[in-house]
């Protein structure tokens, strides 16, 4: 980049732009909640990232999480508690950093990439203002999509600088940097072909051997880490098709690849999810046929030399490939969340027309006002799209407004309701979401969960039965296995939970319930065994260790027991009960347990009242 005085100012104003632009799109997200929509099982109950300790760092080089394998997005979210802990805002302005930063690349490689900085500017304000890109910066969930950008941009700018100057040090930096992306996101697996968008873009010949020696070991990489991602994504049971025919799968494709070009474009209407279409009408036809037209275009472009639209769409789809549906995954046909960084190809192709149509009529200078009402509208459209994105109600309310005939948004809206302990709501929302899709496996499960909670035992068997019955789903057979247990069927318990384990061997939930009636049946040893299993799964939970250290007590190994329930707290168990056992143990080693004990009752752990009174004379 030129290093002239001019020009570093300039760079640094429009820098300055871009940051500001986004801080104030995203300014009211710091105050947002975690959302009941993942951030859970990646942050605020993730037991993983609470410490950068060797066994953590681990951890997440060798266990899936949420169907995904993603070691350095782990490593940012342990970061983050490192400096926060457990505050949601602390997550957010993170991945609020990130996108400025990963705009301000964008800027930089478009600098390079061709002489105007207007362009360049342009491109990246639509790139970080576009309203379809709150989902990515706004849910802490999906930080692996803005950790894995940060790399994938580097690698190109570094693929860039390869090209103009090559060296094997530039070289080491393109594998490096690209396996980083795809370790925090899988779907950066098609990087190694992102780098021909810019080869188009570079004005390259399409036979060119020095473009593939910096690709050859990111694509090696890219095939290794992507067989692992696919074994993630099938752990979880992401993988195992969806109920639509042939067609419909066939027509996914390219209405798809049109609606996100038309999300991008006009951003009305956006949601956190798109469910397949109830009917394929008019309107899907329409977009396929527009979706036509475009790769017409594309192709008309192509012939006549137009390399910036080529590498644009090239870019676009290459980016998109992995979630077009061609190989069907999830419940949701489209996400905004894909658009991140596959927007680039659309953002940059758009700057420059403007800027050329504006050289065309000789009025450069009128390049600002397109900049400036592009910068507006989309800077208000994403300060509002983020109302959406500040807790679980704001974001349940859009989905259900928006698809209210989604069996998805029904059921996880009643899953909402039903952790508020707002069980009237719950059974409403779940019930339509079984009238919706009566072979929905998750809305039966969740169906299953309340009937649980209401203490309706038959009612919840069955909505288990329907679960496990329209998809052998593995979360049924463990909620069955539980239910079986409450009511003394120890035999139906083991034969659902031996079912789990079979499908899940490091369930540590299962172990642990495994041990549960092993311990209902007498058989201790076999009990500390199983509850051991859970304790070294690549989970393990406080419970793990209460279970464990209960049944120690039970077997006068009080010193054991001490420790146990001392992990359990470490872990965050937050109740009353792992200090009252810790204060019996204490008891008789002849330790003080009073204050153990104390805290159990201010914990409201009824137990603990009745051993205060006789250990610690009423306390």
């Amino acid at each position: 980049m030129d290093t002239h005085p001019t020009h570093r100012r300039h760079l640094l104003i429009h820098l300055a732009v871009i940051v500001a632009a986004i801080a104030i799109a995203w300014c009211r997200i710091p105050s947002a909640a975690f959302l009941n929509w993942d951030d859970g099982e990646y942050v605020s109950n993730n037991p993983w990232i609470r410490s950068l300790a060797p066994d953590n760092i681990k951890a997440w080089f060798s266990t899936f999480f949420v169907g995904n394998y993603q070691p350095i997005t782990m490593l940012s979210y342990a970061v983050d508690y490192a400096i926060g802990g457990p505050a949601a805002s602390v997550y957010h302005t993170s991945s609020i950093l990130l996108h400025m930063v990963n705009a301000c690349l964008v800027y930089v490689f478009f600098s390079k990439l061709q002489p105007q900085k207007a362009v360049a500017l342009f491109t990246a304000l639509l790139f970080a203002l576009s309203p379809v890109q709150a989902e990515s910066v706004s849910w802490i969930a999906e930080r692996k999509t803005l950790v894995s950008t940060f790399f994938s941009l580097l690698a190109l700018l570094q693929y860039q600088g390869y090209i103009r100057r090559s060296s094997a040090g530039r070289m080491a930096l393109v594998t490096l940097l690209s396996a980083l992306a795809i370790l925090a996101k899988a779907t950066a697996v098609v990087l190694p072909f992102l780098f021909m968008a810019t080869d188009v873009w570079l004005q390259l010949p399409a036979i060119n051997s020095k473009a593939w020696v910096p690709r050859i070991p990111a694509l090696a990489i890219s095939v290794l880490l992507g067989i692992v991602a696919i074994q993630a994504q099938q752990a979880a049971h992401f993988m195992e098709g969806t109920p639509h025919t042939v067609v419909a799968h066939i027509a996914a494709v390219p209405f798809a690849w049109c609606m996100y070009i038309v999300r991008f474009f006009v951003p009305i209407g956006l949601s956190a999810m798109y469910p397949w279409p109830v009917q394929w009408g008019i309107a899907q036809w329409t977009a396929i046929a527009g979706t036509c037209v475009a790769v017409a275009l594309w192709i008309r472009q192509w012939k006549k030399g137009d390399s910036v639209l080529h590498g644009g769409l090239l870019f676009f789809t290459i980016s998109l490939l992995p979630v077009l549906q061609i190989i069907p995954f999830g419940e949701a046909l489209m996400a905004d969340r894909y658009l991140y960084m596959a927007c680039i190809g659309l953002a940059y192709p758009a700057a420059y027309y403007v800027a050329k149509g504006v050289q065309y009529l000789k009025r450069e200078q009128w390049l600002a006002a397109p900049v400036a009402i592009m910068a507006l509208l989309f800077t208000t459209a994403t300060y509002l799209r983020n109302n959406n994105w500040q807790n679980d109600h704001a974001f349940y309310g859009a989905l259900l407004e928006r698809f209210p005939e989604s069996a998805v948004t029904q059921y996880s809206a009643g899953v909402m309701y039903l952790r508020d302990g707002n069980y009237d709501l719950a059974a409403l929302h779940l019930d339509k979401a079984v009238r919706l899709e009566p072979n929905n496996a998750k809305a039966w499960y969740n169906k299953g969960l309340l009937h649980m909670r209401t203490g309706q035992v038959m009612d919840a068997t069955e909505a288990f039965n329907n679960s496990i019955a329209a998809a052998d789903y593995v979360k049924a057979y463990m909620s069955r296995g539980m239910l079986h247990l409450s009511v003394g069927n120890i035999d139906m318990a083991l034969a659902d939970i031996n079912h789990v384990l079979q499908q899940q061997p490091d369930n540590g939930r299962a172990w642990c319930l495994h041990g549960d009636c092993m311990e209902k049946m007498g058989k201790t040893q076999d009990a500390l065994t199983d509850y051991g299993k859970a304790i070294s799964s690549a989970a393990p939970e406080p419970l793990f260790y209460l279970r464990r250290g209960t049944l120690l007590y039970k077997m006068n190994q009080y010193e054991a027991t001490i420790a146990d329930m001392n992990s359990a707290m470490e872990l965050g168990d937050q109740r009353g009960e792992p200090y009252y056992w810790r204060g019996l143990a204490k008891n008789k080693i002849n330790l003080s347990a009073c204050a153990d004990l104390i805290m159990a009752a201010r914990m409201h752990y009824a137990p603990a009242h009745a051993a205060l009174a006789q250990l610690c004379h009423g306390q």
